[in-house]
């Protein structure tokens, strides 16, 4: 087993993108902008039904909001593919703080001609009941959600059949859906689409289909950005089908399915485009998206590579292995108009002229730059999580420990800002104490105070203590923090997926809702690891409001399961002794409650009247 040290750095650290480092590797094909393929599957299909009862929601008393960390359940999908590469926007707060947020969902095993946008929404921290039933009525994917200026709401969707679907309804979390697609001309679907709302314009941008699919080159590049606008919350388009002159066959061959992020703000408006194997860049436009202006932030050295090609940089007969991005990125546009944006790393490597392979390697670092900085001015901001436990400072994940998600061991980042100017950063990133045949991945998140210019050592949102482990990918959280940040993610059982990589057994994955404080005061157990747990409940029958009574709780993770075994919430306790939580939503029944150090665990009955 090949072992390389760690490269995290709590402070800013610039690396040169010719750097050599012992990767282990993983080999592919050359369909890269097609790690997905489109499926041409019958639209209109309808969706199956429910497979599993109902779930009731679950409110969130006033002291469990102080908690740093409450866990809900909100929605279930076996279509686990959230994203090819970069994370969509998935979750807003609106003005009167309801939460609200999307995913991709389906409940069949293969096929999923049921596919399409699950939604789920709630006043404050109370979610509604989890739905089986999709948005719409054709198939989809790949929601990305939004409020618009008129005080309604809207989301754009992945068709593969046709042009980018739109979904507008004029008011936030209630009534029906207007559904149209995009205006287009270009007589080629658009896929993997991306959207923005800035007051009441909405930027939406797409991949235009590949020629391995059926479509044409644009502007001589194989699956290229498309861009529309509307200024009037979606009723019309003003800018359709636009292709920016800067994204050429100078140095683009082809873009890949989800490479890309948007945000806009007071009328500036970036997209950045994470690339494998050419210049991952950023587009930017002062005036609302009439003009734009290109920048790179990390150079590929190969202008205009062509897949199939031997990575030779200075055409001297030595093959090169280079740092890229691995594709998976996350942009925001700060209070002050700076754009920021994080990524994973990857090698990138092809030894063989024609043999339709190429290599990456395994790589464990997530990186950030800023529009203030200047090209490969690339700064490590988070790793994957080393073990406190090894006896050793190395990254002993191997190849085959390492779940296929075809991104770093630290990557899939979602970007905030807070009022005070605070960017966070939260990703996906392997944690090498939970490394059995494959290692789990679990939520971190970085922050920093000073506007990119150094971080905080990266802190896990999601301690996962308990006998059963999770895996965590896709995180969302919503660009606007007060004083939590609200993530959306997906996770189940198995690292993998069954939709691509790895090619997992199909399962019923959780979609789950994370509220998290921004002061992080995150404590994963207690100091006596070895104490058995101890609590009773008062009282109980209960109408749904509960004491947890005992002592030395403080760090203790508490869970409610209902009767078929299913998780509904759980929560970290801060309080040392007798915490009060308030399930009055909950249906009358009987619930397993389980508190956890994360060695020992006690359960009890727990009876709402």
């Amino acid at each position: 087993m090949r072992k390389f040290y760690l490269s995290f750095f709590s402070l800013a650290f610039v690396f040169s993108v010719q750097a050599q480092q012992p990767f282990q590797k993983r080999t592919y094909t050359q369909s890269k902008q097609m790690k997905c393929t489109p499926e041409h599957i019958d639209p209109a299909a309808p969706a199956a039904q429910s497979p599993t009862e109902p779930k009731p929601n679950i409110g969130i008393s006033a002291s469990a909001k102080s908690m740093s960390l409450w866990e809900q359940v909100i929605g279930y999908t076996t279509y686990d593919n959230q994203s090819n590469n970069s994370v969509q926007q998935r979750i807003y707060v609106d003005n009167s703080e309801m939460g609200h947020a999307a995913w991709t969902m389906s409940f069949q095993s293969s096929s999923w001609t049921d596919r399409g946008t699950g939604y789920n929404s709630g006043a404050g921290y109370i979610w509604s009941e989890i739905p089986y039933d999709r948005q719409e009525d054709v198939r989809t994917g790949w929601p990305g959600l939004m409020q618009t200026g008129d005080g309604g709401e809207a989301f754009i969707c992945h068709t593969g059949t046709g042009n980018v679907s739109f979904a507008k309804r004029s008011t936030i979390g209630t009534g029906s859906w207007t559904l149209t697609t995009l205006p287009s001309d270009l007589g080629m679907d658009i896929l993997w689409p991306r959207a923005v709302a800035d007051g009441n314009t909405i930027h939406v941008i797409g991949l235009s289909y590949p020629t391995t699919g059926g479509g044409s080159l644009l502007n001589g590049v194989d699956g290229n950005i498309v861009y529309f606008r509307s200024t009037d919350n979606g009723a019309t388009w003003g800018i359709q089908d636009h292709v920016f002159d800067l994204i050429d066959a100078s140095e683009f061959a082809d873009l890949e399915s989800d490479s890309y992020a948007i945000d806009a703000k007071n009328g500036k408006v970036s997209i950045a485009i994470f690339s494998e194997d050419h210049d991952s860049v950023l587009l930017s436009s002062d005036d609302g998206g009439d003009n734009w202006a290109m920048t790179i932030f990390m150079d590929f050295p190969i202008p205009g590579y062509i897949g199939d090609h031997v990575t030779d940089v200075g055409e001297d007969g030595i093959l090169d292995t280079m740092l890229t991005t691995d594709g998976v990125g996350s942009l925001i546009i700060d209070n002050n108009g700076v754009s920021h944006v994080s990524f994973g790393e990857m090698a990138f490597f092809d030894d063989t002229e024609g043999d339709s392979l190429y290599t990456v390697f395994l790589t464990d670092r997530l990186l950030y730059w800023n529009s203030t900085l200047p090209t490969d001015s690339i700064l490590v901001i988070g790793s994957y999580q080393e073990s406190e436990f090894d006896t050793n400072e190395t990254n002993d994940i191997a190849i085959a420990n390492s779940p296929d998600y075809r991104c770093s061991l630290a990557s899939m980042s979602s970007m905030a800002e807070d009022a005070d100017g605070n960017i966070y950063v939260v990703f996906s990133a392997a944690d090498e104490l939970f490394l059995g045949n494959q290692v789990f991945r679990h939520i971190y998140v970085t922050k920093s105070s000073d506007g990119g210019v150094t971080w905080m050592a990266q802190v896990e949102l999601t301690p996962d203590l308990d006998v059963n482990e999770y895996e965590y990918v896709f995180p969302s959280v919503y660009k606007d923090v007060n004083d939590i940040l609200h993530i959306v993610a997906q996770r189940d059982f198995e690292p993998g997926l069954s939709v691509r990589g790895d090619l997992d057994q199909s399962v019923e994955n959780d979609i789950i809702y994370l509220a998290v404080t921004t002061d992080f005061d995150i404590t994963p157990g207690v100091k006596d690891a070895t104490a058995t747990p101890d609590f009773n409940l008062y009282p109980n029958p209960t109408n749904g409001e509960v004491t947890i009574q005992g002592e030395n709780l403080a760090g203790m993770t508490l869970t409610v399961f209902d009767k078929q075994g299913k998780e509904l919430v759980r929560t970290l306790i801060t309080k040392s002794e007798n915490t009060s939580l308030d399930f009055t939503d909950l249906p009358s029944g009987v619930y397993t409650v389980t508190l956890s150090n994360g060695s020992q665990k006690m359960t009890k009955e727990m009876m709402i009247k």
